[in-house]
C-alpha cells in the first residue's frame, strides 16, 4: 500500500513539472525509471554470474533423482560463491573439454583442480580449499591379520594392491607402480568400482580410494560389513578452484578466497565435509 501511494505522489509530481518547466518530459518514463531504481535497491542481486563446469564423480559431483547438480564439491563452491557475492550456473562436460573451456573463457571455473605450471599459463587458482588423499581399504576379516603394517611392509609380503587407471596417487605410490618387481602385485582397473568387486572376490587384498568416494560407494553397495578403511593414508596434495584468465577478473578470485576463509571461520565448511563422510 505504501508503494502505491508513493508511486502516485511521484506521478503527480512529474505531471506538475511538465506544466511548469520549459522542456516537457515523459512523466510515465520518468516514473518507471524511479520505480526500477527502487526495485534494484530493495532486491540485492549477486554482483557476478559465473559458469562452473562439472563432470560426474559421486559424491563430489552428481545429478540427483530430480535432475539437480549436487555433491560435496558443488556444496563447497556454492557456499564460497555466495560469500563472494556470485551466482553459479552449472554446465556438464568431460574433463578435457571443460579444460578447453577454461582456456577459451567459455567456462569460468572448475573445482578439484591441481595447480600445475602448464595450467597456470591459461588459468588462475584460488587458495587450496580441499586436501586430497587416498586411504587403503581392506576386507573386514583382514583387519586382525594385517595389524598396523605400513604399505611398503604389506607389499613386501606379497600384498596385492588395487589401483585405478589414470588416478594420481602421489609420488610414493607412483614409485611402487614403476617398480618392476611389484608388477604382479599392482592390479590396475579401468573403473574404480571394479576394485570393490575384486576385493570381495579375493582377487586383491586391498585398494586405494578417496575416503569420500569410498564412504559413498560402500554405503550405496551395502558393503559396510565387508569393507573398511585402514589407518594407512597416502596424501596426493591440495586442490583449488581453477578460474579462466580469459573471463574471471582477479578481484573475483580474491573474493572467493575471502569467502573460503569465511565459511571455515563460521564452521559451515566442516559441516559440509561431515555431511559426506557419513
Amino acid at each position: 500500500m505504501k508503494k502505491i501511494t508513493y508511486l502516485f505522489i511521484l506521478l503527480f509530481t512529474a505531471i506538475s513539472l511538465i506544466s511548469c518547466g520549459d522542456k516537457p518530459t515523459d512523466p510515465i518514463a520518468k516514473t518507471e525509471k524511479i520505480v526500477s531504481e527502487l526495485s534494484l535497491s530493495e532486491n540485492t542481486k549477486p554482483s557476478c554470474g559465473l559458469t562452473m563446469g562439472w563432470d560426474p564423480w559421486a559424491p563430489y559431483q552428481y545429478l540427483s533423482p530430480d535432475n539437480q547438480v549436487n555433491g560435496l564439491e558443488i556444496d563447497l563452491i556454492s557456499s564460497i560463491a555466495k560469500q563472494a557475492g556470485c551466482s553459479i550456473t552449472f554446465v556438464q562436460g568431460d574433463w578435457m573439454n571443460l579444460l578447453k573451456g577454461i582456456r577459451e573463457g567459455t567456462v569460468d571455473l572448475l573445482g578439484g583442480a591441481s595447480k600445475t605450471p602448464q595450467r597456470a599459463e591459461f588459468a588462475a587458482f584460488s587458495d587450496p580449499y580441499r586436501h586430497e588423499s587416498f586411504v587403503l581399504y581392506i576386507r573386514t576379516e583382514q583387519k586382525k591379520e594385517l595389524g598396523s603394517k605400513s604399505l611398503p611392509e604389506l607389499l613386501k609380503n606379497g600384498f596385492r594392491l588395487g589401483v585405478t587407471e589414470d588416478y594420481i596417487y602421489g609420488d610414493k605410490v607412483a614409485a611402487f607402480q614403476d617398480d618392476s618387481s611389484l608388477t604382479s602385485q599392482i592390479v590396475t582397473v579401468p573403473v574404480t568400482e571394479v576394485n570393490y568387486y575384486n576385493l570381495t572376490q579375493h582377487q586383491i587384498d586391498g585398494f586405494l580410494e578417496d575416503p569420500f568416494v569410498a564412504a559413498y560407494t560402500i554405503r550405496r553397495k551395502g558393503l559396510s560389513d565387508q569393507i573398511e578403511a585402514t589407518s594407512i593414508e597416502v596424501a596426493s596434495g591440495d586442490v583449488s578452484i581453477m578460474f579462466s584468465k580469459e573471463s574471471v577478473p582477479d578481484d573475483v578470485i580474491e573474493r572467493f578466497n575471502q569467502g573460503l576463509a569465511a565459511i571455515k571461520a563460521s564452521g559451515e565448511y566442516q559441516i559440509i565435509l561431515d555431511k559426506y563422510r557419513r
